[in-house]
């Protein structure tokens, strides 16, 4: 049932109002807040967070949904068709991975005993059909040599049955025999921008936009303005309107009369919802078109739109200022200044809606020339093509038409991903049945837990081929402790937890005893240098102050620049260096205990630390799920990772997502601190968790860009534990520096010759340079996700592409642990996976282009030039080597106990059963691996992707860029094997 229509009136000025009543005020605030799941729910770019880009269609299945957001949003469902066919020259998608595509697809019959549905897709698919458009088509016909010759990579069937035939008789049939399409009747135009244009020549939106922009920007500005906008904390649209009318302001071109129409709103009391109703009536849109046209209005700066609407709904994003935001009041200022250039352009505002429909006759040479091409690969003579009769030519016409662009893309699409799929599991399965890699000793030497984070995966395997003994696991990046985490350097508190989660918690870093006065002294230099650096930031960028320190200072900060270019690493370890000397450290501790009876007794804000029922909780919900209930090794390290580097907006897109797009260091220090408890200890016991006396539990920090490792707390290890602790360190130092090495083979500038030294050295120079728009690349190489023990992947060469998840189905008989995982993995890997992919797709719909025109604003996002709408996915330089796949689940458990989790859980079934990834089962005892597809789980058969075995990991990569096959790493080989 739909709300009353709004009543309207007229003002003096003639134009019509109206006068919002309490239902269609909820009406509107209903068709906006449906409007908004259009828009983009990237956050500021310092908490970039990995998301489902289509989010708003998730409840479509995937081919549905992407095809349609395609026609939404004017962007790319899947990679070109040129793109896989060139997949498919070089092998990366086989011929039978089509035709199993098409066996999955409806057949029939088209012309009896001759050519059916799958059979006309077949030739269409391989070798490809022939690139044709309006364009091109007339040149090719009469001038190039599309009618001299067959093409030359026909079937030999093809070939033989046109031997005796001619190019030109079979273009006469195709041309006489296919009959002109109907003329395609164009719908009503949705916005009047278009309407603008066609008749007066005048983008609209290079009007509204940029004022708009300035507007949203200085609102939303996190402290690059010297003079922050005035009247922020009355709203956007109470303070745009009362700057823009202040008296001898200046307007831009077509918007002369803004200034009057906001003194008027404002004299009127007009709030946001009753601008917008007021524009919408004054455009002239009946109430039935209030959607689409909303819709239709947000998508052009659907960026600034998308973050206003983040930020209204979580405030605490906002890196600094926490200013009101409000979607609504964005669109009312969008709308009227929509109104009033339109006002002064046309003359009007509503005869735009006056322009019909419109009619455009397709041209039947396109249409001619995919026939004769088809016609060609089908090996369909001039002859048999011409005595067709007319319902099998017109059936034949329809099922060429049906397997149109799209639809060729999306079957060679499912060939992509099922070879991939093979690739990978197949290799697996092979992996599983051969003899298992393991340490030759009764007890580990350490245990290492990282993140999930598939950039783990080479130094896990580094780790374990240096030392057999040391065993790694992988668990989400936080740890289990969702934290409001304050270091001692921070200004505020910041979630270090997943988006979907509200910290209850608060952890501050401070001083330990003893260490008070060089804590207060940091402080007081960290002040002094700040003053100092905000006082020279100022003065450059005024008149008198700017132009003396430039003269003065410009000469003296030539040489650190210089330094900074031309050593990056020799600068920055030049800066570590004065840092300690003039900045002193001192030894800190967390406060993680809830011991005060304030806190215990707390109900309402953040809780001071933890209880031990809650630390017993955090590392139990860590060491169950990955089966470490006994037998654990003196030492185990737990580390949280993250991302630095130079000049580059989009560093926390590097980091872990777990914690928010932050660094999930403080994480794994508290956990570690927690596991160290003896109370906790005593209460793991109550849940079968049995940890010797003798253990130890590490915090630690890893840089995925620069491959640094820092261990926290090491005074606190006991005197016994020291060798142990050399020992890890030692080995660590060696994996990360393997892991570097490994990695700089994707980087054209590193020497693919140099050694494991320089690699680690190039790697960390990398992170430093001022100019490197790829400072590590990111989450580009994900496709995989392993949910399952150790043992199933242990010694083998997964190409940094897994997502490696701990779990033994052993130790958890009633599922509560598979699903907690799955509740927490399948949505951060998919949304990893998902925005890699429709960012590769299409790098400029749905990505954020290449960096090097970016501009940050606000410190809130990135735009090209000076002024655009901000760009959210993400950029070409992070995507340009990715495979776009939807996430393979590989799960370690029965079929039947992993359909029960994910079919109990509405989000995790929408993401199964709709198609946005895609899952196989690893039986627990014997290994056989079934997938599903459609419903069902099929047995995975064939043997045609083959192991390859190396003796280590440098062996299998040296000298290779391309992504590589799964293969097996075991130093026990033999050259000759």
């Amino acid at each position: 049932m739909s709300a009353p229509s709004p009543s309207t009136s007229c003002d003096c000025h003639g134009h019509a109002t109206g006068t919002t009543s309490g239902d269609a005020g909820q009406h509107l605030a209903h068709l906006l807040d449906h409007a908004a799941h259009y828009l983009p729910a990237q956050g500021p770019i310092g908490v970039f967070i990995h998301h489902n880009t289509l989010h708003a269609f998730q409840h479509q299945p995937f081919e549905q949904a992407i095809v349609e957001a395609a026609q939404i949003f004017k962007t790319e469902p899947y990679l070109s068709e040129e793109a896989y066919q060139k997949e498919r020259q070089r092998g990366r998608i086989l011929d039978q991975d089509i035709d199993a595509a098409l066996r999955d697809e409806p057949d029939a019959e088209i012309i009896p005993g001759r050519l059916s549905r799958r059979q006309l897709r077949r030739a269409l698919l391989i070798p490809g059909v022939r690139r044709v458009n309006r364009r091109n088509i007339a040149w090719h016909v009469e001038e190039g040599d599309m009618l001299s010759a067959f093409r030359n990579d026909l079937d030999p069937l093809a070939a033989r049955s046109l031997a005796t035939d001619t190019p030109r008789a079979l273009w006469e049939v195709c041309t006489r025999r296919y009959k002109p399409q109907p003329a395609l009747v164009l719908p009503r135009l949705t916005r009047p921008r278009e309407a603008v244009l066609i008749s007066h020549g005048v983008d609209l939106d290079l009007v509204v936009h940029p004022p708009l922009i300035r507007l949203t920007g200085a609102y939303l500005d996190q402290g690059i303005a010297y003079w922050p906008m005035p009247l922020r904390e009355e709203g956007l649209l109470q303070a745009a309107r009362k700057i823009i009318s202040l008296p001898f302001s200046v307007y831009p071109a077509h918007l002369s009369r803004i200034g009057e129409v906001f003194a008027d709103q404002e004299k009127r009391g007009l709030g946001a919802i009753e601008v917008v109703n007021e524009m919408l009536v004054k455009l002239g849109l009946p109430e039935s078109e209030w959607q689409d046209y909303i819709v239709a209005e947000l998508l052009p700066l659907a960026g600034w739109g998308g973050l206003v609407h983040c930020l209204e709904k979580d405030p605490s994003l906002a890196p600094h200022d926490r200013v009101r935001c409000s979607l609504m009041e964005f669109l009312a200022l969008r709308l009227t200044y929509t109104a009033v250039a339109l006002q002064d352009i046309v003359g009007d505002t509503t005869s735009w809606r006056r322009q019909k429909a419109r009619t455009v006759s397709q041209d039947p040479l396109t249409h001619q020339a995919r026939l004769y091409d088809a016609a060609q690969l089908l090996g369909l003579p001039s002859k048999e093509l011409q005595e067709l009769p007319e319902a099998t030519f017109a059936l034949l016409c329809e099922e060429l038409e049906a397997c149109h662009e799209i639809e060729r893309r999306r079957l060679l699409h499912i060939a992509y991903e099922r070879r991939h799929e093979r690739q990978i599991l197949i290799p697996l399965a092979k992996h599983r049945a051969l003899p298992r890699i393991g340490p030759d000793t009764c007890r580990l030497a350490a245990q290492v837990m990282f993140c999930i984070d598939e950039r783990e995966e080479s130094i896990r395997r580094a780790l374990e081929e240096i030392d057999p003994s040391i065993e790694t696991h992988g668990a989400a990046g936080f740890f289990g402790c969702a934290i409001d985490y304050t270091g001692i350097d921070d200004a505020h508190g910041v979630a270090l937890c997943p988006v979907v989660v509200k910290p209850a918690h608060e952890v501050r870093e401070r001083a330990i005893d003893g260490h008070s006065h060089t804590d207060k002294k940091r402080q007081s230099l960290r002040r002094a240098w700040a003053k100092m650096v905000r006082h020279s930031y100022i003065s450059s960028r005024t008149l008198v102050r700017g132009s003396l320190s430039t003269a003065f200072l410009g000469f003296f900060s030539l040489f650190p620049l210089a330094l900074r270019v031309l050593s990056p690493l020799a600068y920055a370890r030049l800066m570590g260096k004065l840092n300690d000397i003039f900045l002193p450290e001192p030894r800190t501790e967390l406060s993680f205990m809830r011991d005060d009876a304030t806190s215990k007794d707390a109900t309402t804000g953040l809780l001071q630390g933890f209880s031990t029922q809650e630390k017993a909780d955090r590392v139990a919900g860590v060491l169950g799920p990955a089966g470490l209930h006994k037998g654990h090794a003196r030492l185990v390290v737990v580390l949280g990772h993250g991302s630095t580097s130079l000049n580059n907006p989009f560093e926390s897109a590097y980091c872990c997502g777990a914690c928010g797009g932050r660094s999930g260091g403080p994480n794994a220090r508290v956990f570690a601190a927690m596991a160290n408890r003896p109370v906790v200890r005593e209460a793991l016991k109550e849940r079968g968790i049995f940890i010797p006396d003798d253990t130890w539990f590490v915090g630690g920090y890893h840089d995925t860009c620069n491959d640094n490792i820092d261990l926290y707390d090491l005074d606190s290890v006991p005197a016994s534990h020291k060798e142990d602790l050399n020992r890890v360190r030692d080995q660590l130092d060696r994996a990360r520096a393997m892991s570097a090495h490994e990695r700089t083979r994707r980087f054209e500038a590193a020497d693919p010759g140099h050694n494991v030294a320089a690699g680690l050295r190039h790697v960390q120079e990398r992170s430093q340079h001022l100019g490197e728009p790829r400072p590590e690349y990111g989450h580009c190489t994900n496709a995989v996700t392993v949910v399952g023990r150790r043992t199933c992947t242990k010694g083998l060469f997964l190409d940094r592409r897994s997502f490696l998840v701990s779990y033994d189905a052993s130790h958890d008989p009633q599922n509560k642990s598979l699903a907690a995982l799955l509740g927490a993995v399948i949505p951060v890997c998919a949304g990893i996976s998902l925005e890699y992919y429709f960012s590769t797709v299409d790098n400029e719909g749905y990505g954020c282009g290449t960096k090097l025109p970016h501009n940050i604003t606000g410190l809130l996002g990135v735009m090209n030039g000076f002024q655009g709408d901000l760009r959210t996915g993400l950029p070409l330089q992070t995507v340009e080597i990715h495979e776009p796949v939807r996430n393979l689940f590989v799960i370690e458990a029965q079929p039947k106990n992993v359909m029960a989790v994910i079919l109990a859980s509405p989000l995790l079934k929408e993401f199964l059963v709709n198609r946005w990834i895609r899952l196989a089962t690893m039986d627990p005892d014997d290994g056989h691996i079934e997938i599903y597809r459609d419903g069902v789980f099929e047995r995975l058969e064939g043997d045609e992707e083959p192991l390859p075995m190396a003796t280590s990991s440098m062996a299998y990569y040296s000298g290779k860029m391309e992504h590589l096959p799964v293969a097996r790493i075991d130093p026990h080989l033999t050259q000759a094997a």
